[in-house]
Formats: structure tokens, sequence, C-alpha cells
């Protein structure tokens, strides 16, 4: 469920032409995800309650926080992150509807790890997964 979650909304970055975002899942290397700005999804809470049951489906409530990390290349400044997450990030948070996000938190920090600034954004998100029941 929680990959789904990131899925859907890397393919609502890749539905407005961002497509250098990937999930906190995968294990590329930093230095294959390029040069210029680039963005990892992830949830760091994620809370589900009381199934609500049909005849045919079985329908699942839950809250989380999905992370968003853009980071810069080595010369990016701070004005660009924010720029950044202005112009391309932000259109995309007021898109995701059906996920009812509302930003929560948003900061920069040096990663020294990758040497590099990484504005982070946590978003508090609430919606519904749809499973179909199964023979029984």
């Amino acid at each position: 469920m929680l990959k789904d979650i990131i899925d859907s909304v890397i393919a609502k970055f890749n539905a407005h032409g961002l497509n250098s975002v990937y999930s906190a899942f995968d294990a590329l290397p930093v230095e294959s995800k390029g040069n210029d700005i680039y963005s990892i999804v992830g949830v760091s809470e994620f809370e589900s309650s009381t199934p609500i049951y049909s005849l045919s489906y079985i329908y699942l409530p839950f809250k989380t926080q999905i992370e968003i990390k853009i980071t810069g290349s080595k010369n990016t400044s701070m004005a660009s992150l924010y720029n950044y997450f202005d112009t391309y990030i932000q259109p995309v948070i007021n898109d995701m509807a059906d996920l009812n996000c509302s930003l929560k938190k948003i900061s920069v920090k040096y990663d020294s790890n990758i040497q590099r600034l990484v504005l982070a954004i946590n978003l508090s998100a609430s919606g519904m997964s749809k499973f179909e029941r199964g023979n029984l």
C-alpha cells in the first residue's frame, strides 16, 4: 500500500512533466540520478482505520505523511530550490485532490553525505484505498 501511494504521487509529478522523480525505495546511487535537480518521494508515517465492507469491495481509510525531498546539484542555491518548489512542486501538490493533501512542513538542510542542499517537504494526506473482495 505504501508503494501504491508513492507510485501515485510520482505519477502525478510525471503527468506535470517532471521526470526526475524517484521512489524512496529505489536503490539508484545519487550519481545516476543526474546532475540537475531531482526529487525523491517517500512515506514517513502511515495509519489505517477500520475497513468498510461492501458486497464487492473493501475500502480502507488511511492517513499518511508524504515526504518529498528535492535535491539540487552541488552548486544549487537555497533560492533556486525554493523557486523550483514554487514553480514545479507546489502546482502538483495543489492537484492532489484525491489524496486530500496539505503542506505540513518545509525545510532546507545540507546533506553532508552527498554534499548538496536538500529541500524537504512534508505533506499530511488522507484517502481511501479500494480492494476487490475475493471469492469467499
